[in-house]
């Protein structure tokens, strides 16, 4: 298990847990991100700024400190 923000670009995993309070939760909840939903990092730019996912059909940028709650596990080979 990791964090979404040490998942490689690229690569997918399962949402397993967010480490948050209720309302970033909610916040998450609302954008499709919840336990169990696959999400796929797709760029990192520099230091502080955003990462973009995609969650299903929808693309969607977070923030790193966002990315950091959400606990992913992927897919062993």
């Amino acid at each position: 298990m990791m964090s979404l923000l040490e998942l490689e670009k690229g690569k997918e995993g399962r949402v397993v847990l967010i480490q948050a309070g209720r309302g970033l939760i909610n916040k998450l909840d609302g954008l499709g991100i919840r336990p169990g939903v696959s999400v796929k990092k797709k760029s990192v730019s520099l230091v502080e700024s955003p990462i973009l996912i995609s969650v299903g059909r929808t693309q969607i940028a977070i923030g790193r400190g966002m990315a950091s709650k959400i606990m992913v596990e992927t897919e062993k080979k």
